[in-house]
């Protein structure tokens, strides 16, 4: 068995993949959850190799590590690379694209292989585009919802705080203020899929994945594709190819 381990800028996602790559087991939690284990989760106990993206610096890497240490189960930290498991990797130094991206693009191609915009909306929304051809062409990072909207409060303690409505022309600073946020987010993806529409000649299919991902799709207005556990799955593919350390 594998433990894959997604530690995001706020949240840690974990997933335990058995002999056929199918899911078992998984859960998440905040990160500072994850810095206050005392002992590593039972779940993970019988895995034999474990892959880790971690975003969210070395103080957490730290901690991940000192944590799986008691397991003596071989760990591989996955970074991004100029090609693996079908795709290439675009970026002008490679290995700076986050490890998190690279494994949900890893994952869209190997389960659509088709021309794909990969929108995960999380503490930050990454809008990457994939080729038809497995290429990984470039992409976007906005803030999140969440962030977009602290990011208001810290300017202006007048600003409604309160979680607002969807509204075609708001009328109140809490529909305001999600509206905004929302369809800021909406246009990141929308711009992206025109892109790569031009590029590729074709509608691209758009993938969601992250903790805002049904929310946003409700006002994409275009057909989507909700991945649960997208990185996860990357990771998977990526410490299959890379064998045994």
């Amino acid at each position: 068995m594998i433990l894959a381990i997604d530690a995001g800028n706020s949240r840690t996602k974990w997933g335990v993949f058995d002999a056929d790559d199918k899911l078992i087991a998984n859960g998440a939690m905040d990160n500072s959850e994850l810095q206050s284990l005392a002992q590593p989760l039972p779940a993970w106990l019988d895995c034999e190799r474990i892959a880790i993206s971690n975003v969210a610096g070395p103080a957490l890497s730290e901690n991940i590590s000192a944590l799986l240490k008691p397991l003596e189960i071989p760990m591989r930290i996955i970074t991004a690379q100029a090609a693996a498991c079908g795709v290439k990797n675009a970026y002008t130094n490679p290995e700076l694209l986050g490890s998190d991206r690279w494994a949900a693009l890893i994952a869209a191609w190997n389960h659509y292989r088709q021309p794909c915009i990969v929108a995960t909306a999380g503490t930050a929304l990454t809008v990457d585009a994939l080729s038809g051809s497995g290429d990984f062409l470039g992409g976007l990072i906005v803030p999140g919802y969440r962030l977009m909207r602290q990011s208001l409060a810290l300017t202006s303690t007048a600003l409604d705080q309160q979680r607002g409505a969807l509204q075609d022309f708001p009328k109140s600073t809490a529909d305001a203020l999600h509206s905004g946020a929302l369809r800021a987010l909406a246009g990141a993806v929308h711009g992206m899929c025109t892109l790569l529409r031009q590029h590729e000649g074709g509608e691209p299919l758009c993938i969601l994945s992250g903790g805002d991902a049904a929310m946003l799709s409700g006002e994409l207005h275009r057909p989507c594709e909700i991945v649960d556990n997208l990185v996860l799955q990357g990771l998977l593919l990526i410490e299959r190819e890379l064998g045994v350390p």
